[in-house]
């Protein structure tokens, strides 16, 4: 609701003071410095903490549920583009529009998992539709969802000080 608010107080003053105004959605970023607390968008801080203590990855539901995962120099270079544009007022989805399911991300990391209930309200797909930024902005994802992961894992000791979570911990916090 908050991000809505925001993108509405915004396009209000693109209208009342003709301010130059986009508005970018972005779609399940992630990148080396991937957020390792807090209940959203925080999966690969628990996988990779998790492999760091070859412990079972903890997925939540049956891993089928997909996300349009979007890498951050891709983000980076979708802002950079917007902010070169004499076009105004638009609103554009910024997401591969080829999603991947947590199962998939696992497969790549390689190990054990454990496979607890779903929470309520969690979707299962989240999608951007591109056509538009890549159309006007003449922007497209450049990082492949496995090369993304795999220049994260080179990384990985920066997660070694991220909570360690496990069925009980989740199911705590949920």
């Amino acid at each position: 609701m908050s991000k809505y608010l925001g993108e509405k107080l915004c396009f209000h003053w693109f209208k009342l003071y003709k301010l130059p105004v986009n508005s970018i959605r972005i779609f399940n970023a992630y990148g080396p410095r991937a957020k390792t607390t807090g209940v959203y968008g925080a999966v690969f801080g628990v996988f990779f903490k998790q492999k760091l203590e070859n412990k079972a990855f903890t997925i939540v539901g049956n891993g089928n549920q997909k996300r349009d995962f979007v890498f951050v120099t891709d983000v980076v270079d979708a802002f950079f583009k917007a902010s070169q544009t004499k076009i105004s007022g638009e609103i554009f989805n910024l997401g591969t529009g080829k999603p991947n399911s947590i199962n998939h991300l696992v497969k790549i990391l390689g190990g054990k998992r454990i496979y607890i209930p779903k929470r309520p309200g969690e979707p299962n797909i989240t999608c951007a539709n591109p056509k538009k930024i890549q159309k006007i902005l003449k922007w497209k994802p450049k990082v492949k969802f496995e090369n993304g992961v795999k220049i994260m894992i080179m990384d990985i000791k920066k997660w070694k000080n991220a909570p360690l979570w496990n069925p009980n911990s989740i199911k705590k916090a949920t």
